[in-house]
């Protein structure tokens, strides 16, 4: 079935524009998409995908409707449910093979079970739309069934692909293969990054990167006493103060293997020890393994450096081997069991729990292993939080779509470390907004980068400014909603 999702729009244009800073970029949008607001002459735009939580795609489309009604688009949002949990596991592995992993196998039983699925969402979906409507369906799972109830109904139709790799493998060519005559279906295909347009649509793309909602709960400003109130009302840092608590608290995995408040068995230090965190959904290619042992290995590098003098030329100097002796890691993820589309979460975190039980005792006591609160605005609230009071925020992904969650630290002018792939690089400019991991895959290389980067305190700030002004420029929803509104007025012509 399809399920409607309610969205209410938060801001209006003028909200946004009465911020100086994002005033120019306001009235930008509103100057460039008068005509192609116009050009719709009232028909519903629908954007269907997989969930309506977890990931980025749910996190963009309420914002990025919310504007578009703003300037006069009515548009809809559909969500595909699907009881058959094979279904998605296959539209997952789909996934992973774009992004260049996993089997290039795809058997007869698997194309059948997804045409089934996807003929009746077809079905559900062609009772929504009329015929002058445009269709704009989001990533592979309900690709098909959008292919579908475009052509009985005759609207126009429009495929967004978030995912890709700039590597072709078997299984990502294997893949392409079996999505390319559901994509010929549409009129347009429109993805983040030209290295993942796939060759048989080759100069054919539309181009339109992802992008951020400046004052959504995950990226409004925060002044540093409401930051840490988030993080306490979380319970991720004790006060002695009475903070009202969120009803469900951030949990933290314990040496038992059970999850407890993350602040047990004590405070971990969020506020006052230099802390590199990431954020990400429990996922192998998010690089969660390999940044947990090079960081294990750069803290075993510093334990064995102590008593020593390398002030000298290359060396660490005394600052240097403090601060990564005093440093702790924060892994934070979504409770696996909230993201409907992602069914390798559980499996994912269950690896990462295990490294984590693999380490020294002390270790462990520097790396928490977190699972973020259930509510989605109260876990906005906390990302937003973390990534102000984190000293590094990292992104140590194996493969990458595009990597909002670089985007969002980076607004935020939060010293980020990345790793070289996908939109992350495309971002991230190394040495100018923050640094690159060069491989992923090898904590010796993730362990080397994070060195450099709790050395040279002096650039923080220079790398700071010009990842949030790199935003500011390219990856604000405004922006978005202007390509969108062009690629979709250019279809209508």
């Amino acid at each position: 079935m399809i399920r409607i999702v309610d969205v209410e729009t938060e801001r209006t244009p003028a909200d946004y524009a009465s911020d100086t800073v994002l005033r120019r970029s306001v009235r930008e949008m509103q100057e460039e998409t008068t005509a192609a607001v116009a050009a719709l002459g009232g028909r519903t735009v629908w954007m269907v995908n997989s969930t309506a939580s977890g990931g980025g795609v749910a996190e963009m489309l309420p914002k990025q409707i919310g504007m578009l009604r703003s300037l006069g688009v009515d548009v809809e949002w559909g969500v595909i449910e699907v009881d058959s949990p094979q279904f998605f596991e296959f539209t997952k592995e789909i996934h992973n093979r774009l992004h260049g992993t996993g089997s290039p196998e795809i058997t007869e039983a698997e194309r059948e079970r997804y045409e089934a699925v996807s003929r009746d969402l077809a079905d559900a979906l062609g009772e929504r739309l009329a015929p002058e409507d445009v269709l704009v369906v989001h990533d592979p799972q309900p690709l098909a069934a959008g292919a579908l109830a475009a052509a009985e109904m005759g609207c126009p139709s429009i495929w967004r692909c978030h995912i890709g790799s700039e590597e072709r493998s078997p299984a990502s060519r294997a893949a392409w293969d079996f999505l390319e005559p559901w994509i010929a279906r549409y009129d347009d295909a429109v993805f983040s990054l030209p290295a993942y347009v796939p060759e048989f649509l080759a100069g054919e793309a539309t181009l339109i990167p992802p992008a951020i909602d400046p004052y959504s709960a995950k990226n409004r400003p925060l002044k540093p006493q409401q930051a840490a109130h988030v993080l306490a009302r979380a319970a991720l840092v004790e006060t002695d103060h009475p903070v009202p608590q969120f009803d469900g608290v951030a949990q933290r995995l314990q040496d038992d293997g059970s999850y407890a408040p993350a602040t047990e068995p004590a405070d971990f230090g969020l506020l006052f020890r230099p802390t590199v965190c990431q954020i990400s959904r429990w996922d192998r290619l998010k690089g969660f393994v390999p940044l947990l042992e090079g960081f294990a290995r750069l803290k075993r590098e510093a334990a064995s450096d102590a008593g020593t003098e390398n002030d000298s030329e290359g060396g660490r100097s005394a600052e240097h081997r403090r601060r990564i002796e005093t440093a702790r890691l924060a892994l934070v993820g979504p409770d696996p069991s909230s993201v409907a589309d992602d069914p390798e979460g559980r499996e994912a975190l269950a690896e990462l729990e295990a490294a984590w039980h693999d380490l020294d005792s002390d270790l462990r006591a520097d790396v928490a292993v977190v699972l973020m609160p259930p509510d989605q605005f109260e876990s906005a609230l906390v990302i937003n939080a973390l990534q102000r009071c984190a000293t590094i925020v990292a992104q140590n992904s194996l493969r990458e779509g595009f990597g909002l969650t670089v985007t969002e630290a980076m607004w935020k002018r939060a010293v980020l470390v990345g790793s070289d792939t996908g939109g992350i690089g495309t971002q991230l400019r190394e040495g100018t907004d923050g640094r690159l991991i060069p491989d992923a895959a090898d904590p010796e290389s993730v362990a080397a980068t994070l060195d450099s980067v709790l050395g040279a305190r002096g650039k923080w700030d220079d790398w700071s400014l010009n990842a949030q002004r790199r935003v500011t420029e390219e990856y604000l929803l405004f922006g978005q909603v202007t390509r969108w509104l062009d690629a979709i007025g250019s279809l209508l012509e």
